[in-house]
């Protein structure tokens, strides 16, 4: 059972929708966080770039991405296990042998003019990790900007600065890993945001406990400016139907259950 705090507020259902994957990768935002939007920053994307690619088509926003682990050997090693597959007829509808040269697409994306990638990870662990605060010093006169966060449990290492950001940050989805050591860690920074509130979350059914007590969650918030707030009281059951969609398709998606009391 997750806290009380981690129920959303309440927003229509007709003001939230998919950007992304049907299945993983794919985030619920609502209508107001893709209204004059300036600037995508996301941190993480491996090889699905579908939610970036969705929101800048949506938006005509600029597009910067950052993730070290897709290098070089990456790809390759990528292709190799696609190809032997191949080889083996385990590939053969088309959408999948596409797939194969997924590369191409890549670069096609991130070679556009308003989209760039960066093959560094964001953190505080290692000095080549690129510090969140000057990513966003980068940007200092973009003013309409959503982060897409999903970065592995590194997460943590950058939760607390996100709102210090008020006049630049109006939203972010972010995928918490590690639910079993860090629920004081969430608790704690749902709380202490004061211009964001939570308006969608989803349980990732790739991550679950014996109990199907999901171990990861995803969460998008929304800043304060951009709700049509409400006093009504939440009583949706998440996941939200025709909404949500399990992140391993052939699994069931996981149920969320939230406590009483705070």
């Amino acid at each position: 059972m997750l806290p009380k705090i981690f129920k959303p507020i309440y927003v229509e259902n007709s003001d939230l929708f998919r950007i992304g994957s049907l299945n993983d990768g794919g985030y619920i935002l609502s209508k107001n966080l893709t209204k004059n939007l300036d600037l995508l920053i996301s941190f993480g994307i491996s090889d699905n770039w579908d939610f970036e690619k969705h929101l800048h088509k949506l938006t005509n926003c600029f597009v910067e991405a950052y993730d070290d682990s897709i290098n070089t050997n990456f790809w390759i090693n990528r292709f190799k296990k696609d190809f032997i597959k191949f080889l083996c007829l385990k590939i053969f509808k088309p959408r999948k042998i596409l797939n194969m040269f997924k590369y191409l697409d890549f670069l096609i994306f991130f070679k556009k003019e308003k989209n760039n990638f960066y093959l560094k990870k964001i953190g505080n662990s290692y000095s080549d990790d690129i510090p969140f605060s000057e990513v966003i010093r980068k940007h200092k006169n973009k003013k309409n900007i959503f982060l897409k966060i999903d970065i592995e449990g590194s997460e943590y290492e950058i939760l607390n600065e996100i709102k210090n950001y008020p006049n630049q940050i109006n939203g972010f989805a972010i995928e918490f890993h590690d639910l079993n050591n860090k629920m004081k860690d969430i608790v704690s920074f749902i709380k202490n945001c004061e211009y964001y509130k939570l308006i969608h979350i989803h349980g990732n059914n790739l991550a679950i406990d014996e109990l199907r007590n999901p171990l990861t969650l995803e969460m998008t918030f929304c800043h304060t400016k951009l709700i049509d707030h409400s006093n009504k009281i939440n009583n949706k059951e998440y996941p939200i139907s025709g909404l949500d969609s399990p992140n391993a398709k052939r699994g069931k998606d996981v149920i969320l259950q939230f406590s009483d009391i705070d």
